[in-house]
């Protein structure tokens, strides 16, 4: 990856963490909002009906926020492991390339063009399944987001409706 490739990935990434953040620190705010002041009632069509049910989903949008995060970290040593493979993977392939003698630029060992091909065979099967381990955490990282994102939506809907009701019944 260039240099410049690099700093556009880590600046994206900065961004997305800050997001992730603010989204789960305005779900947690809207619960804490909602929750101080919240005293249970029988359930009806209320004010406190929908306020309940907010609560639920802002509390789901937490829950699923905080395990956003934690996927996160997963999916990026997923991507470590893999660029540190494909790392020893290129080391390999310049053994097998060279015409002279085999040397490991890592360790500075002389290696036999066998133990380079046998080499080359487990990185690439490692790299394989590393990769699909990789989209099954983007799978579950995405179905995270979604979730997380339409229970706070959710909440917030109900709470604004909730309000309504309050206003109607006042009336």
């Amino acid at each position: 990856m260039s240099n410049i490739s690099l700093e556009a990935w880590k600046s994206v990434k900065q961004i997305q963490q800050k997001y992730d953040y603010f989204i789960l620190g305005l779900s947690s705010a809207l619960f804490a909002y909602l929750g101080a002041k919240f005293e249970p009632e029988a359930f009806s069509f209320s004010q406190n009906s929908f306020e309940i049910f907010a609560l639920v989903f802002f509390a789901n949008s937490i829950l699923f926020g905080i395990m956003r995060l934690e996927s996160d970290i997963a999916v990026q040593s997923n991507d470590l492991r893999q660029a540190q493979a494909q790392e020893k993977l290129d080391v390999v392939n310049k053994i097998l390339a060279s015409p002279y003698r085999n040397i490991n630029l890592d360790t500075g060992n002389e290696t036999s063009k066998a133990e380079a091909l046998k080499s080359k065979q487990i990185l690439s099967e490692f790299i394989y399944s590393i990769n699909e381990h990789g989209k099954e955490l983007a799978n579950n990282y995405t179905f995270k987001f979604k979730v997380r994102n339409y229970s706070l939506y959710f909440g917030f809907i109900l709470l604004i409706f909730s309000k309504f009701i309050g206003i109607y019944q006042a009336q």
